[in-house]
């Protein structure tokens, strides 16, 4: 197999990986608001989806790992160039590169967002997506005290991840109010605009 065709079928895998994950997360999250978290099975699910249960335990091992879908990732690359003091070598803007690979892995649809934003009101999904950013906000206040310039103390550091994660909630506003502009560059946009009222 020559190298070219080697990747295009890992590309498809990856692809086919990506579509089955978004399917189960999509379909997990309209059956708790149908439901609730304890209205279905795991085998519903997998039927609901379908896939194999086997198949389901392979991506998520529970349900409420299914709703929230796959844990957004730092890469180890872009968090040593972090760390070091770039990748631009400005804390703003280094931030917003963080942010927007964040919010760019696998972009949501709108019917995404209006699903998640319909199960923020779920106290349990609540605190499981709030968790979740509790660790990522740990990893970007744990990379600003350790960069090489302009290190960042630990009280800066938190209220600096609060601010972006507002930025981001504006952002997905906008998205799901209709602005079909990707969401790092909603993201962007926003951070402009914040950026400009504090100027």
């Amino acid at each position: 197999m020559s190298p070219s065709a080697d990747s295009e079928s890992t590309d498809g895998r990856a692809a086919r990986r990506q579509e089955t994950t978004r399917r189960i997360v999509v379909t997990a999250q309209k059956l708790v608001l149908d439901r609730g978290l304890e209205g279905f099975t795991m085998d519903e699910l997998a039927q609901a989806t379908g896939v194999s249960r086997r198949t389901l335990f392979n991506y998520f091992p529970s349900k409420l790992d299914a709703c929230l879908g796959p844990s957004p990732d730092l890469p180890d690359e872009l968090m040593e160039a972090f760390r070091a003091g770039g990748p631009t070598g400005n804390l703003a803007s280094d931030l917003e590169v963080v942010t927007r690979h964040v919010l760019g892995q696998e972009p949501p649809t709108p019917e995404e967002l209006q699903l998640g934003r319909a199960l923020l009101q779920i106290p349990r999904f609540h605190q499981a997506v709030h968790e979740r950013f509790e660790d990522l906000a740990r990893k970007l206040q744990e990379g600003m005290q350790d960069r090489e310039s302009e290190p960042v103390d630990p009280a800066s550091g938190r209220l600096l991840v609060r601010l972006l994660l507002a930025v981001v909630e504006s952002a997905v506003d906008a998205s799901v109010a209709g602005d079909d502009t990707p969401l790092p560059d909603l993201f962007s946009r926003q951070l402009a605009r914040a950026r400009a009222l504090f100027a």
